[in-house]
């Protein structure tokens, strides 16, 4: 049983309402991926009030609006609106409504092609987001760069650091979280669980350059460790109820196959299929043997990944995970490389990977966070590794000359002090089973990440840009990294995937 304390928890709110009421955010609305013409928004507020969605296309259209719905402390001051009968690949705007004849702003955002058939898209993926690394704003770069979604892969806040809310008293006592989060304003909540800390902890990093890329970009989320709860949790973790509420509160809502256990869900995009892993809430221990017993997904969700990717007709079918799939992510802090990814879980990894092989399966893509730097692999690949093009900077490859070999792509932090790699394990590169790496910049290493004597702030993420219209079909993935002598944030590198 959680033991109730009385505490002061700081949150800070942006203004983002106008009218005879103020401050009726908590933060500006988040905006989800279409899914059957639908699309959900995310709306949170400070009080209790009644909301709708006035919506239109970005034209002359008459609008519609969503139900009513009021908000109360039983639902968290949180819900999802549904905008019905919407069409793909569109433009719209929208508008809170709150009781009394108050609205907030308008905003915008712009449908995805249609499910089912081929299409264009692009999307941007990262992770890690730790509230005393947040100087850069790295959201008003990514939404410059203007992709359809923007997919986030775990630890979009930290609850053990900076304030360990599964230490509540540890949480609370912090004085130098005290005094940084008491310039921000303040909420008082009495009598409050470990709820309320997660709750806190998601206010502190979504400050405005998120919010206003999230209330006119779709995004997809899904969780790491440390949004989940702790370093290295798995199934075992006390408060994982507790994270998956305050998951639920804080993101738009996802199709998830099992609404009462893990957050894992499929959607589609144009004509590609995309499944997106819970790594955490069924996983066994990590520093369990490897074998039948262990596990990274559970019987269920194991079952239904492999079963969808069997099915799926997708040309390219994409898998996020929060973890990588290749030999050299995850957390090195049991002195076990790679013992927190799928490294440590090779049993299930390999069911996976006999599942692509011996179904002759083509095109599926891994995208994960987790691993602190970029990078791109190839996994299960066949000597000799044939390319069709390459340079320092980029390099193609095509479906029919790698066989049913699966791409592994990490692009993480999001927003970090380093982004850091370890030195390879070359005789891995050997060995066809294991893996191939393609990229890791060398300034990315941790004996070249200061400058002027200091670690500096660094950013990491891809943009992917998938084409199944054109001929030939086409994966791009590029990655960008903060340059830590420019500040500006550049592209390093290139994969081009053809069918």
């Amino acid at each position: 049983m959680i033991r109730k304390i009385s505490i002061v928890i700081i949150l800070f709110f942006i203004v983002a309402c106008s009218g005879k009421k103020e401050n009726d955010f908590l933060r500006q609305p988040m905006v989800g991926i279409i899914q059957n013409n639908e699309v959900p928004i995310l709306i949170k507020t400070i009080s209790e009030v009644k909301v709708r969605i006035e919506y239109k296309k970005n034209d002359e259209s008459p609008s519609a609006f969503t139900k009513w719905q009021t908000l109360t402390k039983t639902n968290s001051l949180t819900t999802n609106l549904l905008l019905s009968n919407l069409d793909y690949s569109t433009e719209y705007q929208y508008r809170v409504e709150f009781d009394e004849d108050n609205y907030s702003k308008w905003y915008a955002f712009n449908t995805l092609p249609k499910q089912g058939e081929p299409g264009k898209f692009n999307f941007i993926f990262s992770a890690c987001l730790r509230q005393k690394y947040m100087g850069y704003d790295i959201f008003t770069q990514i939404k410059s760069h203007n992709p359809n979604f923007v997919a986030l892969l775990g630890d979009q806040m930290y609850s053990d650091y900076d304030g360990n809310l599964n230490i509540l008293e540890s949480y609370l006592s912090n004085d130098s979280l005290r005094e940084a989060l008491a310039q921000e304003g303040e909420i008082i909540l009495n009598d409050k669980t470990v709820i309320d800390a997660f709750r806190s902890k998601y206010s502190r990093v979504y400050k405005e350059g998120f919010q206003n890329m999230a209330s006119g970009i779709p995004l997809l989320a899904i969780w790491d460790d440390h949004d989940y709860g702790e370093d290295n949790s798995d199934g075992t973790y006390r408060y994982k109820d507790e994270a998956k509420t305050v998951f639920k509160e804080n993101f738009p809502q996802y199709p998830f196959e099992q609404n009462d256990e893990g957050i894992y869900y499929k959607i589609t995009i144009a004509d590609v299929d995309i499944f997106v892993l819970d790594t955490r809430w069924y996983r066994s221990r990590m520093d369990e043997e490897d074998g039948k017993n262990k596990t990274m997904l559970g019987d269920k969700q194991l079952q239904w990944l492999l079963d969808g990717i069997k099915n799926s007709n997708s040309k390219f079918k994409i898998i996020f995970s929060s973890v990588s799939m290749n030999d050299y992510g995850g957390d090195t802090s049991s002195d076990k490389d790679g013992i927190d990814n799928w490294n440590g879980y090779k049993f299930e990894r390999n069911k996976i990977i006999s599942l692509i092989n011996d179904n002759n399966i083509k095109g599926v893509l891994v995208f994960s966070g987790d691993q602190h730097y970029p990078s791109a692999h190839i996994l299960n690949w066949q000597s000799p590794l044939i390319t069709s093009s390459k340079d320092d900077n980029s390099v193609e490859y095509l479906l029919s000359n790698i066989g049913n070999a699966v791409f592994d792509f990490s692009s993480s932090p999001l927003s970090y002090k380093s982004a850091t790699g370890t030195a390879l394990n070359l005789s891995n590169q050997k060995n066809p089973l294991i893996s191939y790496e393609i990229y890791r910049p060398e300034y990315a290493k941790p004996e070249n990440d200061k400058h002027d004597g200091k670690i500096n702030l660094t950013s990491v993420f891809g943009a992917v840009e998938i084409d199944t219209k054109s001929v030939p079909a086409k994966v791009t993935m590029k990655f960008f990294e903060y340059d830590k002598i420019s500040s500006m944030i550049m592209e390093t590198y290139k994969i081009i995937i053809s069918d």
